[in-house]
Protein backbone atom coordinates (compact mmCIF):
# COMPACT_ATOMS: atom_id res chain seq x y z
CA UNK A 1 0.00 0.00 0.00
CA UNK A 2 1.36 3.75 -0.88
CA UNK A 3 0.04 6.27 0.88
CA UNK A 4 1.14 10.37 0.21
CA UNK A 5 -0.06 12.51 3.29
CA UNK A 6 -3.76 10.83 4.38
CA UNK A 7 -4.33 9.31 0.85
CA UNK A 8 -3.93 5.40 0.28
CA UNK A 9 -3.51 3.97 -3.09
CA UNK A 10 -3.00 0.66 -4.08
CA UNK A 11 -0.39 1.11 -7.28
CA UNK A 12 2.87 3.30 -7.98
CA UNK A 13 1.80 4.04 -11.40
CA UNK A 14 4.40 6.10 -14.23
CA UNK A 15 2.84 7.28 -17.05
CA UNK A 16 5.69 7.46 -19.78
CA UNK A 17 5.20 10.88 -22.06
CA UNK A 18 3.41 12.29 -18.94
CA UNK A 19 4.14 14.55 -16.31
CA UNK A 20 1.74 13.34 -14.00
CA UNK A 21 1.32 9.71 -12.26
CA UNK A 22 -2.16 8.61 -11.53
CA UNK A 23 -3.37 6.52 -8.84
CA UNK A 24 -7.24 5.99 -8.00
CA UNK A 25 -7.21 6.09 -3.89
CA UNK A 26 -9.06 3.66 -1.65
CA UNK A 27 -9.04 5.17 1.51
CA UNK A 28 -12.33 3.83 3.55
CA UNK A 29 -13.79 6.96 3.76
CA UNK A 30 -14.51 6.98 0.28
CA UNK A 31 -16.64 5.77 -2.14
CA UNK A 32 -14.98 2.84 -4.16
CA UNK A 33 -13.32 5.09 -7.52
CA UNK A 34 -14.30 8.38 -6.38
CA UNK A 35 -11.45 9.77 -6.48
CA UNK A 36 -8.30 10.18 -8.00
CA UNK A 37 -4.60 11.83 -7.52
CA UNK A 38 -2.50 13.08 -9.27
CA UNK A 39 1.46 13.42 -8.48
CA UNK A 40 4.76 13.69 -9.28
CA UNK A 41 8.15 15.09 -7.37
CA UNK A 42 8.67 18.23 -10.23
CA UNK A 43 5.18 19.11 -11.24
CA UNK A 44 3.43 21.84 -9.54
CA UNK A 45 -0.72 21.51 -9.53
CA UNK A 46 -1.10 24.75 -7.61
CA UNK A 47 -2.37 26.42 -10.78
CA UNK A 48 -4.87 23.73 -11.63
CA UNK A 49 -5.90 23.67 -8.58
CA UNK A 50 -6.95 26.93 -8.54
CA UNK A 51 -8.76 26.83 -12.43
CA UNK A 52 -10.83 23.68 -11.46
CA UNK A 53 -13.21 25.80 -9.19
CA UNK A 54 -13.89 27.90 -12.42
CA UNK A 55 -16.10 25.06 -14.25
CA UNK A 56 -19.08 22.77 -12.96
CA UNK A 57 -19.53 19.85 -15.49
CA UNK A 58 -19.97 16.21 -14.25
CA UNK A 59 -17.09 15.58 -17.03
CA UNK A 60 -14.86 17.99 -15.76
CA UNK A 61 -12.87 17.13 -12.56
CA UNK A 62 -14.16 18.32 -9.23
CA UNK A 63 -10.78 19.78 -6.80
CA UNK A 64 -10.90 17.46 -3.50
CA UNK A 65 -7.54 18.62 -2.15
CA UNK A 66 -3.49 19.55 -3.06
CA UNK A 67 -0.37 20.06 -1.39
CA UNK A 68 3.46 18.29 -1.44
CA UNK A 69 4.38 15.59 0.92
CA UNK A 70 6.12 12.35 1.15
CA UNK A 71 5.27 9.31 -0.89
CA UNK A 72 5.59 5.95 1.53
CA UNK A 73 4.89 2.23 0.60
CA UNK A 74 4.21 0.01 3.65
CA UNK A 75 5.38 3.38 6.13
CA UNK A 76 8.39 3.68 4.51
CA UNK A 77 9.56 7.00 3.24
CA UNK A 78 10.30 6.71 -0.74
CA UNK A 79 10.13 10.35 -2.25
CA UNK A 80 8.54 13.43 -2.12
CA UNK A 81 5.57 14.47 -4.05
CA UNK A 82 3.50 17.21 -5.16
CA UNK A 83 0.17 15.84 -5.41
CA UNK A 84 -3.65 16.76 -7.06
CA UNK A 85 -6.73 14.99 -5.33
CA UNK A 86 -9.60 14.85 -8.08
CA UNK A 87 -13.10 13.01 -8.90
CA UNK A 88 -12.23 10.24 -10.64
CA UNK A 89 -13.34 9.12 -14.28
CA UNK A 90 -13.77 5.59 -15.00
CA UNK A 91 -12.43 4.94 -18.95
CA UNK A 92 -9.18 5.13 -20.57
CA UNK A 93 -7.63 7.09 -23.75
CA UNK A 94 -10.00 7.22 -26.70
CA UNK A 95 -6.84 6.70 -28.97
CA UNK A 96 -5.58 3.87 -26.79
CA UNK A 97 -8.90 2.46 -27.12
CA UNK A 98 -9.30 2.67 -30.78
CA UNK A 99 -5.95 1.24 -31.22
CA UNK A 100 -7.04 -1.61 -29.30
CA UNK A 101 -10.72 -2.41 -30.69
CA UNK A 102 -10.28 -0.80 -34.05
CA UNK A 103 -12.77 0.49 -36.75
CA UNK A 104 -14.73 -2.07 -38.29
CA UNK A 105 -18.32 -0.71 -39.75
CA UNK A 106 -20.22 1.69 -40.15
CA UNK A 107 -21.96 1.25 -36.83
CA UNK A 108 -18.72 1.32 -34.76
CA UNK A 109 -18.32 5.21 -36.66
CA UNK A 110 -21.87 5.70 -35.43
CA UNK A 111 -20.78 5.53 -31.75
CA UNK A 112 -17.54 7.60 -32.08
CA UNK A 113 -19.73 9.99 -33.35
CA UNK A 114 -21.75 9.53 -30.43
CA UNK A 115 -18.69 9.75 -28.06
CA UNK A 116 -17.18 13.13 -29.84
CA UNK A 117 -20.76 14.77 -29.13
CA UNK A 118 -20.62 14.11 -25.11
CA UNK A 119 -17.11 15.61 -25.20
CA UNK A 120 -18.44 18.85 -26.52
CA UNK A 121 -20.16 19.26 -23.57
CA UNK A 122 -17.41 19.86 -21.13
CA UNK A 123 -15.99 21.67 -23.67
CA UNK A 124 -18.73 24.25 -24.55
CA UNK A 125 -18.99 24.78 -21.07
CA UNK A 126 -15.21 25.39 -20.72
CA UNK A 127 -15.67 28.14 -23.59
CA UNK A 128 -18.96 29.51 -21.96
CA UNK A 129 -16.85 30.77 -19.37
CA UNK A 130 -14.60 32.84 -21.56
CA UNK A 131 -11.77 30.00 -21.28
CA UNK A 132 -9.91 27.30 -23.54
CA UNK A 133 -8.34 23.87 -22.63
CA UNK A 134 -5.14 24.74 -24.78
CA UNK A 135 -3.50 21.44 -24.05
CA UNK A 136 -5.96 19.03 -25.33
CA UNK A 137 -4.69 15.67 -26.39
CA UNK A 138 -5.84 11.78 -26.59
CA UNK A 139 -4.88 11.60 -22.91
CA UNK A 140 -6.73 14.45 -22.00
CA UNK A 141 -10.10 13.27 -23.71
CA UNK A 142 -11.11 9.93 -20.91
CA UNK A 143 -13.54 7.54 -22.74
CA UNK A 144 -15.97 5.79 -20.77
CA UNK A 145 -17.75 3.27 -23.90
CA UNK A 146 -20.48 1.77 -21.04
CA UNK A 147 -21.98 5.03 -20.22
CA UNK A 148 -21.16 6.46 -23.93
CA UNK A 149 -19.42 10.00 -22.58
CA UNK A 150 -15.91 11.54 -22.49
CA UNK A 151 -14.25 13.16 -19.52
CA UNK A 152 -12.44 16.69 -20.32
CA UNK A 153 -9.50 16.34 -17.83
CA UNK A 154 -5.83 18.35 -16.98
CA UNK A 155 -6.77 21.75 -17.02
CA UNK A 156 -3.25 23.18 -16.04
CA UNK A 157 -2.51 24.72 -19.24
CA UNK A 158 -6.19 26.08 -19.31
CA UNK A 159 -6.22 30.06 -20.12
CA UNK A 160 -8.37 32.78 -20.63
CA UNK A 161 -9.42 33.65 -24.43
CA UNK A 162 -7.32 35.57 -25.92
CA UNK A 163 -4.35 35.14 -23.17
CA UNK A 164 -0.63 33.67 -23.87
CA UNK A 165 -0.78 29.63 -23.42
CA UNK A 166 1.32 28.42 -20.67
CA UNK A 167 2.37 25.27 -22.06
CA UNK A 168 0.83 22.64 -25.28
CA UNK A 169 1.60 19.07 -26.42
CA UNK A 170 3.19 19.79 -29.20
CA UNK A 171 1.94 16.71 -31.30
CA UNK A 172 -1.98 18.04 -31.12
CA UNK A 173 -1.30 21.69 -31.01
CA UNK A 174 -3.22 24.27 -33.44
CA UNK A 175 -1.13 25.82 -36.32
CA UNK A 176 -1.67 29.31 -34.21
CA UNK A 177 -0.19 27.84 -30.97
CA UNK A 178 2.96 26.58 -32.54
CA UNK A 179 2.86 29.75 -34.38
CA UNK A 180 2.69 32.06 -30.96
CA UNK A 181 5.54 29.85 -29.05
CA UNK A 182 7.59 30.05 -32.34
CA UNK A 183 7.28 34.13 -32.03
CA UNK A 184 7.77 34.24 -28.17
CA UNK A 185 10.91 31.97 -28.76
CA UNK A 186 12.62 34.52 -31.42
CA UNK A 187 12.38 37.09 -28.73
CA UNK A 188 8.99 38.98 -29.44
CA UNK A 189 7.09 40.63 -26.67
CA UNK A 190 4.14 39.13 -25.53
CA UNK A 191 1.66 42.67 -26.21
CA UNK A 192 3.48 42.18 -30.06
CA UNK A 193 2.59 38.57 -30.48
CA UNK A 194 -1.01 39.28 -29.04
CA UNK A 195 -1.56 41.68 -31.86
CA UNK A 196 -0.95 38.85 -33.81
CA UNK A 197 -2.27 35.81 -32.87
CA UNK A 198 -5.27 35.00 -30.80
CA UNK A 199 -5.98 32.14 -29.10
CA UNK A 200 -10.04 30.67 -28.69
CA UNK A 201 -12.14 28.37 -29.30
CA UNK A 202 -11.37 27.27 -32.51
CA UNK A 203 -7.44 25.99 -31.03
CA UNK A 204 -9.18 24.04 -28.81
CA UNK A 205 -10.86 22.22 -31.57
CA UNK A 206 -8.25 21.89 -34.08
CA UNK A 207 -6.58 19.60 -31.55
CA UNK A 208 -10.44 18.04 -31.12
CA UNK A 209 -9.60 17.44 -35.29
CA UNK A 210 -6.54 15.49 -34.86
CA UNK A 211 -8.00 13.58 -32.52
CA UNK A 212 -10.78 12.57 -34.45
CA UNK A 213 -9.09 11.98 -37.24
CA UNK A 214 -6.59 9.81 -35.42
CA UNK A 215 -9.72 7.75 -34.30
CA UNK A 216 -11.82 6.97 -37.37
CA UNK A 217 -8.55 6.67 -39.49
CA UNK A 218 -5.64 4.65 -37.07
CA UNK A 219 -3.63 7.58 -38.60
CA UNK A 220 -1.37 10.85 -38.15
CA UNK A 221 -3.10 14.04 -39.96
CA UNK A 222 0.14 15.99 -39.43
CA UNK A 223 2.37 12.80 -41.16
CA UNK A 224 0.02 13.09 -44.59
CA UNK A 225 -3.11 15.28 -44.73
CA UNK A 226 -5.10 12.51 -46.43
CA UNK A 227 -8.78 12.82 -46.28
CA UNK A 228 -10.21 10.69 -44.02
CA UNK A 229 -12.51 8.49 -46.06
CA UNK A 230 -9.92 7.87 -48.58
CA UNK A 231 -8.39 5.87 -45.96
CA UNK A 232 -11.21 4.57 -44.26
CA UNK A 233 -14.11 3.53 -46.81
CA UNK A 234 -16.60 3.38 -44.30
CA UNK A 235 -16.77 7.30 -43.52
CA UNK A 236 -19.37 9.10 -44.57
CA UNK A 237 -18.80 12.26 -47.26
CA UNK A 238 -20.54 14.44 -44.80
CA UNK A 239 -18.39 13.14 -41.85
CA UNK A 240 -15.30 13.72 -44.21
CA UNK A 241 -16.40 17.22 -44.53
CA UNK A 242 -16.84 18.22 -40.45
CA UNK A 243 -14.15 16.73 -39.97
CA UNK A 244 -11.57 18.32 -42.37
CA UNK A 245 -13.65 21.35 -41.44
CA UNK A 246 -12.01 21.17 -37.94
CA UNK A 247 -8.53 21.14 -39.62
CA UNK A 248 -8.45 23.85 -41.41
CA UNK A 249 -4.95 25.56 -41.14
CA UNK A 250 -6.76 29.16 -40.92
CA UNK A 251 -8.33 29.43 -37.41
CA UNK A 252 -11.57 31.67 -38.95
CA UNK A 253 -11.64 28.67 -41.73
CA UNK A 254 -12.67 25.96 -39.28
CA UNK A 255 -15.52 24.88 -37.25
CA UNK A 256 -15.56 28.04 -34.79
CA UNK A 257 -17.54 26.29 -31.60
CA UNK A 258 -18.16 23.18 -29.33
CA UNK A 259 -22.02 23.54 -30.02
CA UNK A 260 -21.08 23.55 -34.16
CA UNK A 261 -19.33 21.06 -33.79
CA UNK A 262 -21.73 18.63 -31.89
CA UNK A 263 -24.38 19.75 -34.34
CA UNK A 264 -22.66 18.79 -37.08
CA UNK A 265 -21.92 15.73 -35.68
CA UNK A 266 -25.42 14.89 -35.21
CA UNK A 267 -26.47 16.03 -38.73
CA UNK A 268 -23.98 13.22 -40.41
Amino acid sequence: MYSINKYLFKEFKIAPGHRANYAILCNPEFKEKQWGMKYSPANDYSREYKILPLFLHPQIPVRYAEGTDMMHKDNNSVIGQNYLVISHFEGEDVVEYYKKKGLTDQSEIGRVIQYFSSAMLPLHHMHSKGYIHSDIKPGHLILNPVTGTMALIDLECTIKIGEIICGMSKEYAAPEQKEMIRLLRSGESEKSVLKKIRMDASSDLYSVGLIFYRVITGKLWQEAAIPPNEINKDIPDKLNKVVLGLLEENPDNRIQTAEAFKTELEAV
